[in-house]
């Protein structure tokens, strides 16, 4: 069993996982974007997780013509074309862990 913030989390799969898509190189937008989901992530060990991505990928054209940086939660868009507030992502990413616990 884990322990977050004094509480438990079964084994069962509780997770957030982030995708953030952006450019090659990355611009300053998404430079930024990728700080914050880096520190959001490490503060949800085990449970939350950051993919990355270029714009020009297969994966990322699905999403059709975007602004980058983008960020999925979930697969669920939470903002495109500027980084997200720290404080922000990290209540939506609480409340994806929440709602999974079912």
């Amino acid at each position: 069993m884990l322990l977050r913030r004094g509480k438990a989390l079964s084994d069962q799969a509780r997770t957030a996982e982030l995708l953030l898509i952006r450019t090659e190189p990355p611009c300053s937008r998404c430079r930024k974007a990728e700080v914050v989901l880096r520190e959001v992530v490490s503060s949800h060990p085990g449970v939350a997780t950051l993919r990355v991505i270029r714009s020009d990928e297969p994966e990322a054209q699905k999403y059709g013509p975007i602004l980058t940086p983008v960020v999925l939660l979930n697969g669920k868009l939470i903002c495109a074309g500027m980084a997200p507030l720290k404080s922000g992502l990290e209540k939506l990413v609480e409340a994806e862990l929440k709602s999974d616990a079912g």
